[in-house]
């Protein structure tokens, strides 16, 4: 059995399982929004409201982890800690404070364990799979044929970065005409338009899954290999707009804490499909942490290793 704590951008998570026979099984998950990114993208900084609650957080699934007993953990950082000067504060107040070390990964690392996370998650593994993680401060993209890795990249855009900037629309396609670009430069546009399969993951579009199914319970289980539609995102949207964030926090299957950032996640995520020209779209609940589990303890063969 071990552990990992994703100090992600929007959201802390904590997975505490267990490899029976090459399948994770999960002993214990949680997971808080910190919206530890808020204000990165302007002000390169992580504000103090944001930087106490993640570390609250921290100090309390730490606590967990001890109740467990487990002593193979690995606690990682992504975005918001890669653009903040004063990131550490945080890893160096957290070690005192637990013992534990807070790496931040690059966004090499962050996208190739989200890729590994999400294969494992998908039955059947697809052949051609463009993948991507919205996250808070930033996105990954992944494109995977036959187990072969072709294309990553991480662009700093993610709902929390949407939701801080004054033309989220306009910063959307300066990310899709820089993606665009860089797919070319690899030769796979405009080939993944077309028989390539689009997988997303993390919690905004996990959120959407579980909102499109009316999930008053969250189940990893049904949001994996899920089939997200374009036209009901496009009806979803239209019911979240006018709404405040506490009255779409109401919404069967938008937790506590998204309905600040949903409306805007929605919206990239309706943009990624027309980008991509999809009309749907599969989801997969495992991401991030599930990969850096795989990575660190486990002998995955979807793609090849990340040091």
């Amino acid at each position: 059995m071990a552990a990992v704590i994703d100090v992600g951008s929007h959201t802390v998570r904590l997975l505490i399982a267990d490899l029976v026979e090459d399948t994770l099984v999960r002993r214990h998950y949680d997971h808080v929004v910190t919206h530890l990114g808020r204000g990165v993208a302007e002000h390169h900084a992580l504000s103090v409201p944001s930087l106490c609650a993640t570390l609250a957080v921290l100090e309390s699934f730490a606590a967990t982890i001890v109740d467990f007993g487990q002593r193979d953990i690995r606690v990682v950082g992504t975005e918001a800690l890669r653009a903040a000067h004063n990131r550490q504060e945080l890893i160096t107040l957290f070690e005192k404070r637990t013992g534990l070390h807070l790496e931040v990964l690059d966004s090499q690392q962050e996208a190739l364990y989200m890729a590994h996370g999400v294969l494992q998650a998908l039955r059947p593994p697809p052949q051609r799979a463009v993948i991507f993680d919205i996250g808070g401060a930033s996105t990954e993209f992944v494109c995977v044929e036959r187990g072969q890795l072709r294309f990553q990249s991480s662009y700093r855009i993610g709902v929390v970065s949407l939701c801080d900037c004054d033309d989220p629309h306009q910063r959307m396609t300066q990310c899709a005409d820089q993606l665009v670009n860089d797919l070319r430069g690899f030769g796979l546009w405009p080939a993944v338009q077309r028989d390539w399969v689009l997988v997303g993951t993390a919690g905004t579009v996990t959120t959407l899954a579980a909102a499109q199914m009316k999930m008053t319970d969250y189940c990893p289980e049904r949001i994996n290999n899920f089939h997200l539609e374009a036209l009901k995102l496009d009806a979803l949207s239209c019911r979240l707009a006018p709404l405040t964030s506490a009255e779409r926090e109401l919404l069967p299957g938008i937790e506590a804490g998204r309905g600040e950032t949903i409306f805007a996640g929605v919206q990239f995520v309706r943009f990624l499909l027309e980008l991509f020209k999809r009309d749907v779209m599969t989801v997969s609940d495992a991401g991030l942490l599930q990969g850096v589990f795989w990575c660190t303890w486990g002998q995955s063969t979807v793609l090849a290793a990340v040091d």
